[in-house]
């Protein structure tokens, strides 16, 4: 098991098709990549010939990069929050194992 980190995750998808996952109401471009990092991972699990732990702590951990860095430009907000919370409950689902709590918190604490 291992997290994909940015150079991995461009193996898998061009620039170009990374920037379909953009949001144009977010002005801030590095806020931008991680929404398009986390969104692509999610919405190709089965197209990714890897692991489901490494791809579903892979998600986990761009959607934090995403979390932590919206709050920094935007403030808080509830509803990014709650989408962490379905997160867990859908890694906890597909995961044999269920959820790696140390792994989590880890990637919470950016400690990874």
């Amino acid at each position: 098991m291992r997290i994909l980190k940015e150079e991995e995750i461009k193996k898998y998808i061009s620039d170009e098709k990374l920037q379909s996952f953009y949001n144009d109401s977010i002005n801030d471009a590095h806020l931008n990549e991680l929404l398009a990092y986390y969104s692509f991972l999610k919405n190709n699990v089965s197209a990714i010939p890897l692991d489901k732990q490494s791809i579903y702590y892979s998600i986990y951990y761009w959607y934090v990069q995403f979390k932590e860095q919206y709050f920094q430009v935007y403030g808080h907000d509830s509803g990014i929050e709650q989408e962490g919370f379905k997160l867990l409950e859908e890694l906890d689902y597909q995961l044999e194992d269920g959820v790696n709590w140390e792994l989590i918190e880890k990637i919470e604490l950016q400690d990874i």
